[in-house]
Formats: structure tokens, C-alpha cells, sequence
């Protein structure tokens, strides 16, 4: 007869989500992990096949739930300019954690294992479209003439989407790089100033 599962797979996700949101995959070991979700190495690979299918279903987590409340924040009512701003302060305020000021994961996942994991880096270019699809979304929203013949309308606002999720990312890394809410909030305006 087959053991019965002794812990809530979901519940070891967001455990080692927030593990590999602090210290990285690489610097993240399976003890770590062992540790911070309470559950034995051979639990955790019964379950998740490897560390890495554990962090894959980390970052399918962190899209589940902390980019959610971004997504969230951006189908807000109101002038675009304002919608966005709330955002990104969204977006800062989402980078402190009880374990301290630790970035986005998406984000450093995209400098830690993306270029030579191909698996983790089709999980951030699907971020990076999620981020962008909804930006354009809401630019599209208040466009005076982006109806379905305007294509340079659609244009513009779909290279100001990009534009504004790769902002999202810069947030980040500089939140990871240890720049305070001064300098990122400078940064933020910045950004808020190039799209109008």
C-alpha cells in the first residue's frame, strides 16, 4: 500500500519560493530547502522529481501569487498614467518580504539561471509577456483611437508595454543591487515621464 503524502505540496512551494527569492537557486541547497519547508529530501523529491522541478514550481508560484497582485493593481480604474504609478509602487512594496528586501524572483532568476536554463527562462519570458500584455491592455484602454484599423496606436502602446515591464525588472534588480526607495523611486518617474 502506498504512503499516504505527509505535507501540502502548495505549502512547500511558497516556503521554497520565498527560500529561492532570498538566497538564489544556486546558493539554495536541498538542506536549505529540507529546512525552510519542513520536509525530508526524499519527500520533497518524490513529489517535485529535483531541486530544479521544485524551483519550477516556485516560480510558477510567484507568478501565481506576487505577480497576480501586480496584474491586480493594473486593471484598476482610472487614468493610465496614475494606474501605472500605483503599480509600480505595487511593485516595490512586493520586493520587501519578512525575509528583507529580496528582489523579484522572475527577476533574478532572469540573471541567475535563465541563460544556460532553458526551462527557467521560457518561465520568464512568459512573465515578461504576462507584464506586457497587461500593460498593453491598459494603454489600449485609454487610447483615444486605438481602435482595431489604428495600427500605430496599437504600436506605440505595444512598445510602451515592453517598455514598462522591463521597468518592472529594472525595479528588481536595483531593489537586489541594495539601491534605496529614493533612487528607485527616481528611477520609477523616470520611466512614468517616458511613456507620457
Amino acid at each position: 500500500m502506498a504512503r499516504a503524502r505527509e505535507f501540502e505540496p502548495e505549502a512547500a512551494v511558497a516556503a521554497a519560493m520565498r527560500l529561492f527569492r532570498s538566497k538564489g537557486y544556486h546558493d539554495s541547497s536541498i538542506r536549505d530547502l529540507s529546512d525552510c519547508t519542513g520536509v525530508g529530501p526524499y519527500g520533497l523529491y518524490g513529489v517535485f522529481g529535483s531541486k530544479h522541478g521544485l524551483f519550477l514550481a516556485a516560480l510558477d508560484h510567484y507568478r501565481k501569487t506576487v505577480t497576480a497582485e501586480v496584474l491586480q493593481a493594473l486593471e484598476a480604474p482610472g487614468p493610465a498614467r496614475e494606474v501605472i504609478a500605483e503599480a509600480l509602487a505595487r511593485v516595490l512594496e512586493l520586493m520587501e518580504t519578512p525575509d528583507g528586501r529580496v528582489g523579484c524572483l522572475m527577476c533574478n532568476t532572469a540573471s541567475e539561471l535563465a541563460p544556460q536554463d532553458p526551462e527557467a527562462a521560457a518561465k520568464v519570458k512568459a512573465h515578461l509577456d504576462l507584464l506586457t500584455d497587461a500593460f498593453q491592455r491598459l494603454l489600449l484602454r485609454e487610447a483615444k483611437d486605438a481602435k482595431a484599423g489604428k495600427k500605430a496606436a496599437r504600436k506605440e502602446a505595444e512598445e510602451a508595454a515592453q517598455f514598462l515591464a522591463a521597468t518592472v525588472y529594472g525595479i528588481g534588480l536595483l531593489v537586489r543591487a541594495g539601491q534605496d526607495d529614493a533612487q528607485i523611486g527616481r528611477y520609477i518617474k523616470t520611466a512614468l515621464n517616458a511613456v507620457g
